[in-house]
């Protein structure tokens, strides 16, 4: 039996090409809600219900802040502990039934990552992390996420690593267990799948023909005063050419944003914000632009598969999907955002990625290599 732990909307949807490989009998899909009001969109959307809350979010909301999240992993392993039993008994009985081993997985590196490793490993089970070995080098960026992947790596014996960096990231952390490449993230398998989910929401965004997408959340960005309206002044800038620019608002950005008094900085004809949308949805958006402007590994590694030239505003980033190839690094200056704005033109021929490796297919074919799920063909 497969026994998966996720908490968002991202993981989810990273997972969603591994979730469809497993017979829905042979799975069990552990859920912390962590993202509370954007995971009912998304289990409606795919289809997907959970068999187990261990929590709804923070009282019914998305979590907002760390003591709320610290209120919530509380609640979590409450919640754990009174069905601990009743998680055994499920699993014992599908390994008779199905004749065999059972296996958490998780992905990411969210703090419900780590729990769901950490509480793999008090039901006994072996733990499989999905997109392993991603490192930024620096355990203060990005803040939290970067000490969350290494606490699970040594957690996990079995390490899922999506490409040959993160492979060799393992290798030199002396990893316990077994490393196996996907070659890709399972990002790459929901992408391939995006049209399929996107909602009538979408054309109701009425969007500019041709438009420079901009996402921006990152707490290392939005804490750093200076670094928000360095940035923000360099997106202005860029929309007083006369250049239409879709501004993606995350609420924590929103609010930095109005804490700052920064918003006449995007009060302009050429910006059109549009609030966070479900994950289908933004991808047509990125498939939309003519070039992406973030602070986000995922967009980055989105924009590769989709062959869209992009600019990541950060020092440093854990992945090397598309650096020198559609994307390049910051390192926080605005000066380089300027001139990527100035010249994504020159990038517009650039090809999709055209690989047909399902990621999603080898994590498969490993559980089924171990046993920990049957042979039974599923279909999507």
């Amino acid at each position: 039996m497969v026994i998966i732990f996720y908490g968002t909307g991202a993981e989810l949807i990273k997972m969603l090409g591994v979730v469809q490989g497993i017979p829905r009998n042979e799975q069990l899909l552990i859920c912390t809600s962590q993202q509370h009001a954007g995971l009912q969109h998304v289990h409606k959307q795919l289809g997907v219900t959970p068999d187990i809350y261990l929590a709804k979010g923070w009282k019914g909301r998305d979590v907002e802040n760390m003591k709320q999240m610290l209120g919530l992993m509380l609640h979590v392993h409450a919640t754990f502990a009174s069905k601990i039993r009743k998680i055994r008994s499920i699993v014992k009985n599908n390994e008779h039934a199905n004749s065999t081993k059972s296996v958490v997985l998780v992905h990411g590196d969210t703090l419900t990552t780590v729990a769901g490793a950490y509480l793999g490993r008090l039901l006994g089970l072996n733990v499989g992390h999905v997109e392993a070995g991603l490192r930024s080098g620096s355990w203060k960026s990005p803040f939290p996420e970067e000490i969350d992947r290494r606490i699970v790596s040594k957690i996990a014996r079995i390490h899922f690593a999506p490409n040959d960096l993160a492979q060799s990231n393992l290798e030199n952390e002396k990893v316990r267990g077994d490393i196996i490449n996907t070659t890709f993230n399972t990002a790459k398998d929901a992408i391939e799948q995006a049209d399929r989910f996107v909602s009538k929401n979408y054309k109701k965004l009425n969007l500019p023909k041709k438009y420079i997408l901009v996402l921006l959340h990152r707490t290392e960005l939005l804490e750093s005063r200076d670094d928000l309206e360095a940035i923000l002044k360099t997106i202005r800038n860029f929309a007083d050419e006369g250049n239409d620019i879709v501004f993606t608002m995350h609420s924590t950005t929103a609010a930095r944003i109005e804490s700052y008094d920064f918003g006449q900085l995007l009060d302009h004809p050429s910006i059109r914000i549009i609030q966070k949308q479900p994950y289908f949805d933004f991808m047509a958006v990125v498939k939309a632009s003519e070039a992406v402007v973030t602070d986000g590994g995922g967009l980055q590694e989105d924009t590769f598969f989709l062959g869209i030239p992009a600019i990541v505003h950060r020092a440093r980033t854990e992945r090397q999907e598309g650096l020198g190839v559609n994307s390049s690094l910051s390192g926080m200056d605005v000066a380089k955002v300027a001139k990527f704005l100035r010249d994504h033109k020159s990038k517009k021929d650039m090809k999709k990625l055209i690989d047909t490796t399902s990621p999603s297919e080898v994590v498969i074919k490993e559980l089924k290599n171990r046993n920990f799920m049957s042979g039974a063909e599923t279909s999507r």
